[in-house]
């Protein structure tokens, strides 16, 4: 059976890339991290449906648990970009919610497993 993170990592790209690519955002942050992150990516110009931000807000801790174990932020947005390219979103993009994300939710973190992290 998958495990969740596994299934995550599948469905959460797919409604990043409909948030990503449809109508303004209002937002619906629940916390001041949440509105942080959230303007960042306004800051940028990215812009998102409206009640999507869920979706937004749970790829940035996926983000972080991928940062956790040791991936760089650019292989992390080479993946999260395979997903959302097909539906406009930009490399460039991607690497905006990468740095937002990190930089909000993760900063300063550290490696849970020293072997894999280079």
């Amino acid at each position: 059976m998958p495990s969740p993170r596994w299934l995550a990592r599948l469905a959460i790209p797919t409604l990043v890339g409909a948030a990503l690519v449809a109508n303004p955002a209002i937002a619906a942050a629940t916390t001041p991290q949440d509105e942080a992150y959230l303007n960042q990516l306004r800051a940028v110009g990215l812009t998102w449906p409206p009640q999507t931000e869920e979706a937004l807000i749970g790829e940035a801790h996926l983000i972080c648990y991928d940062l956790t174990w040791g991936w760089t932020p650019q292989q992390i947005a080479d993946e999260v970009h395979q997903h959302l390219d097909k539906r406009g979103v930009t490399l460039l993009d991607v690497g905006t919610m990468v740095n937002a994300a990190h930089s909000t939710y993760c900063p300063g973190n550290v490696c849970d497993a020293p072997s894999l992290c280079t």
